[in-house]
């Protein structure tokens, strides 16, 4: 069973912010650590291997894994919590709390009976639709990459899963992953898709419930023949559970079940009887493995040493007993393992979770939160560890102003890096090292973000901006022209351009002049939103992302259009505005066809300013000051919540992260100095953990570096997530809103000079 251990000399002492204080294991790609974030968060950091971090095309495999990572949420998402890619060695955090694996349950207490493994299967199905909805696939599922936990198994190691929407990055001809639970196909060397991760779900459940594979064991080259030549062993599986899982042994991947289907399959099996489907405390365990996961719970963990903690590499003048690395990367240090103490007997530990509550059921048809159980998907890289996150206090939390000092004073610095002379016309994007920003004449950049360096630029597009990154393309668009561009992310060339003009616009009047508005790309389509003038109907565009081609128009609701995000092939676009009714629409990614939509305020009020999607629920604002939670699929209101001040809007999309939701507000009309606010919110019930008061306008705010950092008229601000306490500030400019955009420990932002400014982030113990 694993256990942390002290740390030994020349363990990494401090990665990126986090204060390293023993180890968990390793794996192919490094070495897992225990650290502390500044705020007394426990993670886990994944130090990458030396000779890893030396290849080029890992580092890039690494930083797209990290993306792909951080497109996966749910509420049990053992969310990525940093990461440096770039750092020299690369390294991940996550969330941490205790659990016992699969592979060490059944070794150390038997098989399962049947419906703990239903209940199982039906999580870990749940888990993998989450996964798969991000575009990745995992190529590793088996029993020692399934962690159990009281409140439901969370699936780990993806050091090897691949973006599914980068072939370009996959291991050429290398067959990874684990014989047995590896699908045919991947063994003699073929593409793998979500259906591979079906076989291997398949294979897990039969050694839940019978104790060993369904290809038996032995030399690992017997057991790839047995999987590809003969068929499984299910002679001991329940018949309830052998019909389900011989079909996800399936020789062909096409005569499997989707993933989909097996969450619906396994839930109704589940619910045959459901208070054994209930996860509630440990009572979804068979008894010995839930006794020894809360064992594993009871154990203390290791408390870091006191003194500064930066959040990138210790600045100049600190003392000499680390040897220093790159910004943001790793330092080491001979250790005192005495300060550590021994280690414990018991597994990967961390303070018990939050019960989840005896409603939150397993397998009903109806799908819960249990979406994204799994989905320490978002590891992409991180191997052997289970990562969640800590529990936040119960009670309202609120502070109003938020001004209260906690335990550890803390000292929040801007160090500025470069400047670069041209005026953002929007906020910027960070993607692969790149800082892509459209400035006021018109003209797209892309610079590095070591030192500002311009690595191209775009020009012609009358003021525009970069509005998303997808596929190795930026889309940018002129509002002034109607067009947009598709340009390659890499090199700056044209890939093409779609002006409405051209279009087949069926969706409006003949001779109707055309502007863009919104856009959001998403499998291989962009979609864009048109506003039309000086009468006439606004538009749906969706464009494929390759050649630039129209596939369809739609008219939609009259107004302005106020956001637009696309997920799991659902549109969500907020339409209103002057003498028109607002709502939230979703509409049929593939159509354009609306599914339904929620009315948001009447005329002249009530426009979706805030959007984002996350474990099957929309969260938005709306600017009359309620903020909403809704169900992905039927539009159902699940809670919502209104702001105080009449004169709020909600700004920004919402942040969804371990289970909560923070969300910003500012004054619409600036006649309410109180209205900013920054709120935080249990995602499933939306009750309100806290809230802080703003001076001016907050930027959507960004969990990084173990805090939750935004702009706040000028002033950059870090919380802590728990409860909404100031951990410091730090001025960036004399403006009032600067567009920020926050990656790592880095800040990037206008800074009211006509320049584009960047710099490195640092929390201290003062």
């Amino acid at each position: 069973m694993a256990a942390f251990a002290p740390l030994e000399a020349g363990d990494p002492s401090q990665a990126g912010p986090y204060r390293i204080v023993g180890r968990l294991g390793s794996g192919g790609m490094g070495r897992v650590y225990l650290a502390r974030s500044p705020g007394g968060r426990t993670v886990a950091v994944k130090v990458v291997r030396e000779e890893l971090a030396d290849d080029p095309g890992f580092r890039r495999r690494f930083a797209r894994e990290v993306e792909a990572a951080q497109r996966v949420t749910g509420f049990f998402t053992a969310a990525v919590v940093d990461a440096a890619p770039e750092a020299d060695p690369p390294w991940l955090a996550t969330a941490y709390v205790p659990g016992l694996s699969l592979t060490e349950a059944v070794a150390a207490h038997g098989a399962w009976p049947e419906q703990p493994v239903l209940t199982l299967g039906t999580a870990l199905a749940e888990a993998l639709e989450a996964i798969h909805s991000a575009e990745v696939v995992h190529r590793d599922l088996k029993p020692s990459n399934v962690l159990l936990a009281d409140d439901g198994p969370r699936v780990i190691d993806f050091g090897i899963s691949v973006a599914a929407d980068d072939t370009k990055l996959t291991l050429t001809g290398t067959a990874v992953g684990t014989p047995g639970y590896m699908p045919p196909e991947q063994l003699v060397g073929r593409d793998v898709g979500p259906a591979g991760d079906v076989f291997a779900l398949g294979a897990v459940l039969v050694y839940a419930v019978t104790g060993s594979g369904p290809f038996a064991g032995g030399a690992a080259h017997g057991v790839a023949y047995r999987v590809v030549h003969e068929e499984p062993n299910l002679s001991h599986v329940p018949v309830r559970l052998a019909d389900v899982v011989a079909r996800c042994l399936a020789k062909d991947p096409k005569q499997r079940p989707s993933v989909p289907e097996l969450v619906d399959k396994l839930g109704q099996l589940s619910a045959a009887r459901p208070t054994e489907g209930v996860i509630s405390g440990s009572g979804w365990l068979p008894a010995p493995v839930a006794t020894e996961v809360t064992r594993i719970q009871a154990t203390p963990l290791p408390e870091p040493a006191t003194g500064t903690v930066p959040l990138t590499a210790p600045p100049a003048g600190a003392p000499p007993a680390a040897e220093q690395s790159p910004a943001g990367g790793v330092s080491r240090t001979a250790v005192d393992t005495a300060a550590i103490g021994p280690a414990p007997a018991a597994g990967l530990l961390a303070p018990p979770p939050q019960p989840v509550s005896a409603g939150r059921l397993l397998g009903l048809p109806r799908r819960h939160a249990l979406i994204g159980l799994a989905v320490a998907a978002v590891l992409a890289v991180l191997a052997a560890t289970l990562l969640l996150p800590d529990g936040l206090p119960d009670g309202d939390q609120s502070n109003a102003q938020g001004n209260e000092p906690i335990a550890a004073a803390k000292e929040l610095a801007f160090q500025e890096l470069w400047s670069y002379e041209e005026d953002p016309a929007g906020p910027p994007l960070i993607v692969d090292g790149k800082v892509y920003f459209g400035d006021q004449g018109g003209t797209l950049h892309a610079l590095d973000t070591a030192g500002g360096t311009q690595m191209w630029k775009y020009d012609g597009l009358q003021g525009a901006r970069p509005v998303t990154i997808a596929d190795g393309a930026v889309y940018a668009f002129s509002g002034a022209t109607g067009a947009l561009h598709s340009v390659d992310a890499d090199t700056g060339d044209r890939r093409w351009s779609f002006k409405i003009d051209d279009a087949s616009t069926g969706a409006a009047p003949k001779g109707t002049e055309y502007g863009i508005t919104n856009v959001a790309a998403a499998k291989k389509t962009v979609y864009l939103l048109t506003l039309p003038w000086p009468k006439g109907q606004p538009a749906l565009y969706a464009l494929d992302a390759e050649t630039g081609e129209e596939l369809w128009n739609r008219p939609v609701s009259p107004g302005l259009s106020t956001a637009l995000t696309v997920a799991d092939g659902v549109i969500y676009c907020g339409l209103g505005g002057k003498d028109y009714e607002n709502y939230l629409y979703a509409l049929d990614a593939d159509t354009g066809d609306q599914l339904w939509r929620i009315k948001t305020g009447g005329s002249n009020r009530g426009k979706v300013t805030s959007l984002s999607v996350a474990e099957r629920t929309v969260y938005f604002g709306s600017e009359e000051g309620t903020f909403y939670a809704a169900d992905a699929s039927s539009g159902e209101v699940r809670w919502k919540y209104q702001s105080k001040s009449k004169d709020a809007e909600w700004n920004g999309p919402p942040l969804v992260a371990d289970g909560v939701v923070y969300a910003s507000v500012k004054a619409r009309f600036n006649t309410d100095d109180s209205a900013g606010r920054v709120y935080a919110f249990t995602a499933s019930s939306g009750k309100r953990l806290w809230e802080f008061g703003t001076t001016g306008a907050a930027s959507p705010p960004v969990l990084t570096g173990g805090a939750l950092h935004f702009s706040d008229a000028g002033t950059l601000r870090a919380l802590d997530p728990r409860t909404g306490k100031s951990l410091g500030e730090a001025p960036l400019t004399t403006g009032t809103d600067p567009l920020l955009t926050i990656s790592g420990d880095r800040a990037y932002f206008d800074g009211g000079d006509g320049r584009l400014h960047a710099g490195r982030i640092s929390l201290t113990e003062s």
